[in-house]
């Protein structure tokens, strides 16, 4: 045990004297203070904790590795997206159950993404009417993260129910792929250090995302129970577009924000860890996109042997 301390401090340099500021020397680090209204604010403690990020998602990293099938299934989904590449493979199939149980998930992700989307949109709306536009980027005066620490508190949390996506492929015999696995536990890690520092700009993410969100999860809903919508690969391409964006705005921030704003040094950290995490999550999902639907003929990172990504296909 001494050992493994003496590791986490050394080599990790973790403050293992703290529940909020994770690292040595990150003491003075301001952090979100519990924001109002929240519900079970009793648990709001444990759920910062930086403990409870790492560990839940290094759990659900060795779920994925424990269970993850060596040749997975496909949906009917990718089956009628890929043509000759899925020839010959295994569909998965659902009972009336599972597929109650995916409908379900997917329209409660769909209407809490537009349930953030549409208090971020009400929170810039606000904001732009009392504050100039550098001050709302900026929140010369922390206005707008009484709105923002607010929604990017639960979106934060949404990122747990999200593993129940990797969950459900796998009871149908899919393989979580690398993309869907890193995805999932970084944005549980990162997310915790955008609120817990009181990031501002995690804004570009919790907007962006939940509006990309509400769509794709409205189209996963509609899948679920055999309705054939349009345009699955242009949901790929507004991810990726958000990703783009988010990496642009983020270093804009920390490039070029005028004195007096971003200047914190959890912030900068905070963000600098995101665009860390997005970068190579731009380059999955551009490998995943030419996979699917440009007929690359390597097989890239987190991609099946046929060469086809299982992504979230419900």
């Amino acid at each position: 045990m001494e050992l493994l301390k003496q590791i986490a401090t050394d080599v990790f340099r973790l403050n293992l004297d703290s529940d909020r500021r994770m690292f040595l020397g990150s003491e003075d680090w301001p952090v979100a203070p519990m924001p109002e209204g929240i519900v079970y604010p009793e648990y709001f403690d444990a759920l910062v904790n930086w403990r409870t990020p790492l560990v839940i998602a290094a759990l659900y990293v060795l779920m994925v590795v424990l269970l993850n099938p060596k040749e997975g299934k496909v949906s009917r989904v990718v089956a009628a997206s890929s043509g000759k590449a899925s020839q010959g493979k295994q569909l998965s199939k659902s009972s009336p159950a599972m597929t109650a149980l995916v409908f379900v998930h997917n329209l409660i992700l769909c209407i809490y993404s537009a349930w953030t989307f549409r208090g971020m949109f009400i929170a810039w709306s606000t904001a732009f009417k009392t504050h100039s536009f550098m001050e709302a980027v900026c929140d010369s005066d922390d206005t707008f993260w009484a709105y923002l620490g607010y929604y990017s508190y639960y979106f934060y949390l949404s990122k747990y129910y999200e593993i129940v996506d990797t969950i459900i492929i796998l009871l149908k015999g899919r393989r979580s792929s690398l993309l869907q696995t890193y995805h999932h536990a970084g944005a549980i890690i990162t997310m915790w250090f955008g609120f817990n520092f009181q990031a501002h700009p995690i804004w570009i993410f919790t907007t962006f995302n939940s509006f990309i969100h509400t769509i794709m999860y409205a189209y996963y809903a509609a899948t679920a129970i055999g309705l054939k919508p349009p345009g699955k690969k242009y949901l790929t391409s507004m991810q990726i577009t958000q990703f783009w964006t988010g990496i642009v705005t983020a270093m804009w921030y920390q490039l070029f924000a005028p004195k007096g704003c971003f200047e914190n040094e959890g912030e900068r950290f905070a963000i600098w860890t995101v665009m860390a995490y997005v970068v190579p999550l731009i380059y999955l999902f551009v490998a995943f996109a030419r996979s699917m639907y440009g007929g690359a003929k390597r097989s890239a990172p987190g991609t099946t042997k046929s060469g086809k990504v299982a992504s979230k296909e419900e």
